[in-house]
């Protein structure tokens, strides 16, 4: 319905004799009777898409019915419609559904009718969500209307997930999952607004696992045809191995394609832009299986990043042996796949880890301001899922358990030296013993996953003992040490630092750190050789 002749219409309505005088449930029955034959009959237009027209008996009605039950809220809010009705109402959209959505197409039918099939899927759910929503939306019942298509068009795509398709009818499904149903459909300017706000992300995301799923054991069944072929003949085997390592190549692509634009948050590998909505789901898309919820528990900042890289980084891994495998018994060369795979992998554990850090710089930034705050239980939790998806991939797990606990004593450190002293000394009294505390129990939180992880708290515990210093050599030595042994602190991170101490005058500060060296440890251990070589020098 055109919104600029709301006002009109409303007047009209009330004007009109032969609805101002119906009983609510007269009334309501006559909207139930107009909205069946518009949701069944795909050829009664709802609107003159956007050109004047002039309203039927069918717009008054339904308009007088939405007067008697106002909108609450905008977009597709439900309204004040009495219970039952609405319940009647939305029997007939999920009737209409069912009437208006293709067959499926039979099992092992060719590739041109799952495109057919996706096709007319796509004209029947864009074309009604365009056709009815002007004047559902008016009157507060278009999130009935996209939710039973949404869920209908899922439940259609998990049936076909279940036949048995090829690897590459499978990657046919999720393309067109990702690009023309969300993208073009569900996307589309006139309804992608009021899209995000209704549709069930956890369907979307339960199928996009599976699917993905599927298409790896596609590529994996490749190993069992492979050694079939042996048992007829080695030139047979050969053969099929070159085939099944070009397959595997065309599948390795897609996939790289796939997971490209999840990491990218709304652009493809070309770097094309994603309509909003795409990037809306892109983000909210989470925890998907009831395990992993059960699991997780109440999900903090970024942790619905962690799962989709997981599972990235171990497909990865997967994918790569498989490569390498064929690769090496067709006796070719597959350096490029096996580089793309591994640039991938690279890129999802860069993510893994940016997400893990920013949980705890969160919280970390909490800890600095607010009292009685356990920085072990607040680690265990940001944490929780990092660690538990760490546990099943043992191959990173030393290298990412070791960056995190890199990453985690940085961010200490830097917003230890943001916060306000004098803050601290109110909350904790000795903030240096403070800080050796919250040093031992940091290096707990990360040996529990791996008891030979290197301690990398040792960082604080210089910081602790900067701030605890009763000998001015021993204190010297030690602003030394920050500044020569640990890389990742600045020289103003140990400039703030002294100054912390008994409020040291800048003219201090600058004699501590004019006396400390900015040798590597190389240029050291190099210093105590040629010192050590003049001492026995000078003896002989």
């Amino acid at each position: 319905m055109d919104r600029h002749g709301s006002s009109a219409a409303a007047c009209a309505s009330d004007s009109n004799p032969a609805y101002s005088g119906l009983q609510d449930q007269e009334l309501g029955q006559a909207a139930l009777e107009v909205l069946e034959q518009l949701l069944r009959d795909r050829s009664v237009g709802a609107s003159g898409g956007g050109q004047e027209r002039k309203r039927g008996q069918r717009d008054l009605l339904l308009e007088a019915w939405g007067r008697r039950n106002p909108v609450t809220g905008k977009g597709t809010g439900a309204g004040r419609y009495p219970q039952d009705w609405l319940h009647q109402y939305q029997q007939q959209v999920e009737e209409a559904v069912r009437l208006h959505f293709p067959s499926l197409p039979p099992e092992d039918s060719p590739q041109q009718q799952l495109h057919t099939y996706l096709r007319q899927v796509q004209e029947v759910v864009q074309g009604e969500l365009l056709r009815l929503a002007p004047v559902l939306k008016e009157a507060g019942l278009l999130a009935t209307l996209i939710d039973k298509y949404h869920v209908h068009t899922m439940s259609q795509l998990e049936l076909l997930l279940q036949k048995n398709l090829n690897k590459d009818q499978t990657f046919i499904l999720l393309r067109w999952t990702l690009k023309t149903y969300l993208s073009n459909v569900l996307g589309h300017p006139d309804v992608a607004a009021d899209v995000t706000g209704v549709m069930d992300m956890m369907l979307l995301a339960d199928w996009l696992q599976k699917a993905k799923t599927k298409a790896l054991q596609s590529a994996q069944c490749l190993s069992n045809v492979v050694r079939t072929a042996g048992a007829v003949s080695p030139f047979l085997q050969m053969e099929i191995q070159r085939i099944c390592l070009t397959q595997l190549h065309i599948f390795i692509k897609g996939f790289i394609a796939l997971e490209e634009k999840h990491m990218t948050g709304g652009k493809g590998a070309g770097g094309e832009k994603i309509p909003h909505l795409f990037r809306t789901i892109n983000r909210e898309l989470s925890c998907t299986a009831s395990e992993e919820k059960c699991v997780t528990g109440e999900k903090g900042a970024g942790e619905e990043r962690i799962l989709p890289l997981f599972r990235t980084i171990s497909t990865c891994r997967e994918l790569r042996l498989l490569v390498v495998q064929f690769a090496s018994e067709a006796q070719t060369d597959a350096a490029a796949t096996v580089g793309l795979l591994e640039e991938l992998h690279s890129r999802a554990t860069q993510q893994l880890l940016h997400s893990a850090a920013h949980n705890v710089e969160v919280s970390l930034q909490r800890y600095f301001r607010e009292d009685s705050i356990d920085l072990g239980e607040v680690l265990s939790v940001d944490l929780k899922v990092l660690f538990l998806y760490l546990s099943k991939e043992p191959d990173i797990q030393e290298d990412c358990l070791d960056t995190v606990y890199s990453q985690v004593v940085s961010l200490y450190l830097k917003h230890l030296l943001l916060a306000n002293q004098s803050h601290l000394e109110r909350m904790w009294g000795n903030v240096g013993e403070a800080i050796k505390e919250d040093a031992l129990v940091l290096h707990e939180v990360f040996s529990q996953q791996n008891k030979d992880v290197e301690n990398k708290s040792v960082l604080l515990l210089k910081v602790s003992s900067v701030l605890s210093f009763t000998n001015e050599e021993t204190f010297h030595s030690t602003c030394n040490e920050l500044l020569t042994h640990f890389p990742q602190v600045s020289r103003e991170q140990v400039k703030k630092l002294i100054l912390w101490k008994d409020r040291l005058s800048r003219q201090q500060v600058k004699a501590v750190l004019d006396t400390t060296t900015t040798e590597s440890p190389w240029q050291r251990l190099f210093t105590v050789w040629r010192q050590c070589s003049r001492s026995v020098v000078s003896s002989v």
